[in-house]
């Protein structure tokens, strides 16, 4: 029978105490910086509601160089929205950045921002009166989209009806809160360069639940394109199919987590992800 001594008890006992610690500490460092992450995130909404870091707004002197719409969610012109133009700027989008407030405001205005597709459609269209204005005025600059979540919706719709002849660059879709399988043909077909969709699975409270029970903008009752993605539906004409060629998808990953976003629904709207994510794509693609 094998026998230990007192000091090899201990010496085993210490090591395995050590073992432990070392996981607690890495543990609370995790927690650490998690928090602290979180804190800085939440910093940043209410400085900006507070008007200390007040947007940078609308330049028309970059309109020469092109022109971006970033599209809110059913919130309608808010913070998160400052968050997502401060951000495209930042990660050195050219031109100007305007916001396109195509929903109804608060109080009242979500459910109405979501559901009333036919307002929707019309609000699509008269972005499209927009674009083509642009267009006209600068022949040859870049168009660009950038939508979060209901916003989405609107901003696909847009690119549908735009007359022939005119094109945009680039659509990007924010957590968005269009169905999975909506045909996205005719909207890439309108693009120079496609669609950016940016999708997260922890988004399955806002995407996943809320929009079984409410519905997408393009009223399907099930889980949202932001939420698991696009996929390419079945029945599609040859044009259309080739068209999704231009899709590309980016889910989020916990390297995300650097840059203010969780993989929520809100956290998509992070400056500094929008920089070091969303900016990039829309530069090479521009190129």
């Amino acid at each position: 029978m094998s026998s230990f001594s007192l000091e090899q008890v201990v010496g085993w006992q210490r090591t395995k105490n050590r073992a432990g610690g070392g996981r607690r500490a890495h543990w609370r460092e995790m927690l650490r910086e998690y928090t602290m992450l979180r804190v800085r995130l939440v910093s940043n909404f209410v400085k900006r509601g507070l008007g200390i870091t007040p947007p940078r707004g609308y330049d028309v002197a970059a309109l020469p160089r092109g022109l971006t719409f970033v599209l809110p969610g059913i919130e309608a012109e808010s913070i998160f929205t400052y968050g997502i133009c401060d951000g495209l700027l930042e990660g050195g989008v050219d031109g100007a950045v305007r916001v396109f407030n195509w929903g109804l405001p608060l109080p009242g205005g979500y459910l109405a921002n979501l559901c009333r597709i036919d307002r929707n459609r019309r609000r699509a269209a008269d972005l499209a009166a927009a674009i083509v204005a642009y267009q006209d005025a600068f022949p040859g600059r870049p168009v660009n989209l950038v939508a979060q979540s209901g916003g989405c919706g609107v901003a696909v719709f847009a690119a549908e009806v735009l007359p022939q002849g005119y094109k945009i660059e680039s659509i990007v879709l924010l957590n968005g809160a269009l169905s999975p399988t909506y045909n996205l043909g005719p909207a890439l077909r309108n693009t120079q360069r496609g669609i950016l969709n940016v999708y997260s699975e922890k988004d399955n409270v806002v995407l996943g639940w809320g929009t079984r029970i409410f519905g997408t903008t393009d009223r399907k009752f099930c889980k949202a394109c932001g939420c698991v993605s696009f996929s390419k539906p079945a029945d599609l004409n040859a044009e259309d199919a080739a068209a999704y060629a231009k899709l590309e998808q980016l889910a989020w990953c916990e390297d995300m987590c650097a840059c203010n976003h969780f993989g929520g629904h809100i956290t998509s709207a992070s400056e500094a992800f929008l920089a070091k994510y969303v900016a990039p794509w829309m530069r090479r693609v521009s190129e």
